[in-house]
């Protein structure tokens, strides 16, 4: 629409609206004082003084004098008060009523509005290092606008002007403590053991977590873990370890950053919220099988929230320990992982002769033997959770299968 079509139907309905309240006007006695006044109102707002002055408005074009006319913007302090007290009879606020006489009022009003105004604070839910905790909500403050304007009204009907003052209102926050108390509820928590990890490995898990403490995942939404945590690099903070790569430890940029996606992974389980994980090649140590969660640049931990509230997790990692816990709306049933190990393969040794030396420094006789890695069974398992109210199982679903690789025993013979 063009500026003069937006224009004209402006005009029109102002139009309209003084002919319809002209037309209809009733006949009232308007206080002497208030005959050929040039309006003036002085505000005090906050210690301060704004003065209003209704000064004449030049019209730039004839359809801006029709507008003017119509709305009796230039006309005297009397017929302007006949003209707003009909507004007011027919429904209108004493904002809306003023601002078809007094229009460059409300621009001085609004600009005192914005000065008073302070935004009010929501209460936030705050979880870092193993705590959580709700920061209460603080009230915000804005200008009595109706008060206001009420006031002004009178000055302008009564006395052709004056002096008003501004107050001030409490602006009540969205979301209080209270508000958020119920959906703090713990909801469940798994801890994970690092201790006899080599200091870069050990590193690397409490790095991990920490990415992942104070984590919110709202209703619906799912936390990706390798997008909370980023990449594991050398510029990203990690250190070389041991990595799992086809079906083999081998050294990585960020070896241990699995044993932290596990933690995640069976704190999410337990707080009954929806995972989807893969598992190694061969079954770490630090969880029984079918519990972990494998992390690479083509494989993600993905939680999600099935609730109809955020959930937070928080880390406390110390001494080489770390609890994950979740906290969000007080969950239905008690959750609790199961692990059933369906089939071993029992792990073979193998038997290297130890030509190069990379085994045997110092001393040693031919045909000494040492132990390069030790084996590890290959696993079929199948992973079930328990749903339990009341102490009293009421679901138990099936929720991976998986296969482990055997990892042979390695040992070395002296050449």
């Amino acid at each position: 629409m063009t500026s003069f079509k937006k224009r004209s139907i402006y005009i029109a309905f102002f139009v309209s609206l003084a002919l319809l309240c002209f037309a209809a006007a009733p006949s009232e006695n308007i206080s002497e004082q208030t005959q050929d006044v040039v309006p003036k109102i002085e505000i005090t707002a906050a210690g301060k003084t704004y003065t209003y002055v209704d000064e004449h408005v030049q019209p730039s074009d004839f359809t801006v004098q029709e507008e003017i006319d119509a709305r009796r913007i230039n006309a005297p302090l009397s017929e302007k008060i006949e003209l707003v007290d009909l507004c007011l009879s027919r429904g209108a606020d004493h904002k809306r009523a003023l601002s078809v006489c007094f229009p460059r009022l409300i621009r001085v009003v609004d600009g005192i509005a914005a000065k008073m105004y302070v935004q009010p604070k929501n209460a936030e839910v705050k979880c870092r290092g193993g705590s959580i905790k709700i920061e209460k909500e603080h009230n915000g403050v804005m200008l009595d606008e109706s008060k206001l304007y009420a006031s002004i009204y009178c000055c302008f009907k009564f006395s052709g002007g004056g002096s008003v003052t501004a107050y001030p209102k409490t602006v009540v926050p969205e979301v209080t403590a209270d508000n958020l108390k119920p959906y703090t509820a713990f909801r469940g928590a798994y801890t994970t053991d690092y201790t006899m990890s080599i200091p870069a490995r050990a590193h690397n898990v409490t790095l991990a977590l920490e990415k992942i403490d104070g984590a919110m995942i709202l209703p619906g939404e799912t936390l990706s873990f390798n997008k909370t945590v980023g990449a594991r690099t050398e510029k990203n903070g990690f250190k070389s370890a041991k990595i799992i790569v086809d079906g083999k430890y081998t050294d990585g940029v960020g070896g241990g950053v699995c044993q932290a996606s596990t933690a995640v992974y069976n704190a999410a389980l337990v707080a009954g919220l929806s995972c989807a994980a893969n598992a190694h090649s061969i079954c770490p140590a630090y969880c029984p099988p079918g519990l972990d969660a494998m992390i690479s640049s083509v494989s993600d931990l993905l939680v999600t929230n099935p609730t109809t509230h955020p959930v937070y997790i928080t880390v406390k990692a110390m001494g080489g320990k770390a609890t994950v816990s979740v906290y969000g709306e007080k969950k239905e049933f008690d959750v609790v992982p199961e692990s059933v190990t369906e089939k071993t393969l029992p792990f073979v040794t193998e038997e290297i002769t130890d030509n190069e030396l990379k085994y045997f420094d110092g001393e040693y006789k031919t045909g000494d033997r040492r132990l390069v890695s030790p084996g590890k069974d290959g696993i079929s398992s199948s992973t079930y959770l328990n749903y339990y109210r009341n102490g009293k199982i009421v679901r138990r679903d099936l929720v991976r299968q998986n296969e482990y690789k055997m990892l042979p025993q390695v040992i070395a013979i002296a050449p």
